[in-house]
């Protein structure tokens, strides 16, 4: 094979790899909720990693993140008219927390909520502290990066 056709070949095959890599994209271990979100003005978060906390009380509500304009600012009842599920004395996986509307129930008050996943087919949502196992503010669980 001359220089010539050799040339030739590594630029093909160089730009066919390069094409893969850009309908492929970069590998990653990725995360729940890396899916870009489609709705419009809806706030990007960051890639996010899952912990697990004990819901210790019955008919929990968590709020749907979509319900509301200002549910993802300031998690409360008002701002986050929509009910995912409700959530019983079961594990439920967190991302972070921040601060909303104060609820007091059960001789606890907490004014710090938690941002949920419910799943593949649900939105994610808020719950508020006052129901999760820990003090108001959780151990462990990270603030949330986005206002």
């Amino acid at each position: 094979m001359t220089n010539m056709r050799k040339a030739a070949a590594a630029a093909v095959c160089g730009i066919a790899l390069a094409g893969t890599a850009l309908l492929t994209g970069p590998a990653s271990a990725g995360t729940p909720d890396q899916a870009p979100n489609a709705r419009p003005g809806a706030v990007q978060k960051p890639a996010e990693q899952w912990i697990t906390e004990y819901v210790w009380a019955t008919n929990v509500n968590v709020r749907d993140e979509t319900s509301g304009p200002n549910c993802y600012h300031y998690p409360s009842i008002a701002n986050c008219p929509g009910i995912v599920r409700t959530v019983s004395k079961e594990n439920i996986t967190v991302t972070c927390q921040k601060r909303g509307q104060l609820i007091t129930d059960s001789g606890y008050s907490s004014e710090w909520w938690s941002y949920t996943l419910n799943g593949s087919y649900r939105p994610s949502g808020w719950t508020s502290n006052v129901y999760i196992r820990g003090n108001a503010h959780l151990d462990g669980v990270p603030d949330c990066a986005w206002s």
